[in-house]
């Protein structure tokens, strides 16, 4: 499967959508508030595009993640604090 991130992303009060490319086909990755307070520091008043900036990378793995397990529906995927949490579980795992 080939999965590319085009760098596009939009924020709006609810959530973050950014893009990916997977077989030539456009997927919008929209990540909930929820999943974006999981990351933002709680001593830090950073907005939802800051948070999401700095942890773009993490967001991007947990949509490749989905996405390989066929979570894609209509063209979209949601990245909620669950997907953030076992992620973040996981890799203190290895």
């Amino acid at each position: 499967m080939d999965i590319d991130f085009t760098g596009e992303y939009l924020v709006n009060d609810q959530d973050v959508t950014f893009y990916a490319i997977v077989n030539n086909q456009t997927v919008a990755c929209i990540v909930s508030t929820a999943a974006l307070d999981e990351l933002a520091d709680p001593d830090d008043e950073m907005d939802a595009e800051t948070v999401f900036l700095e942890h773009q990378y993490k967001f991007e793995e947990i949509a490749e993640g989905l996405i390989l397990n066929h979570k894609v529906v209509d063209g979209e995927l949601h990245i909620d604090r669950g997907a953030v949490s076992y992620t973040h579980l996981r890799a203190h795992e290895t």
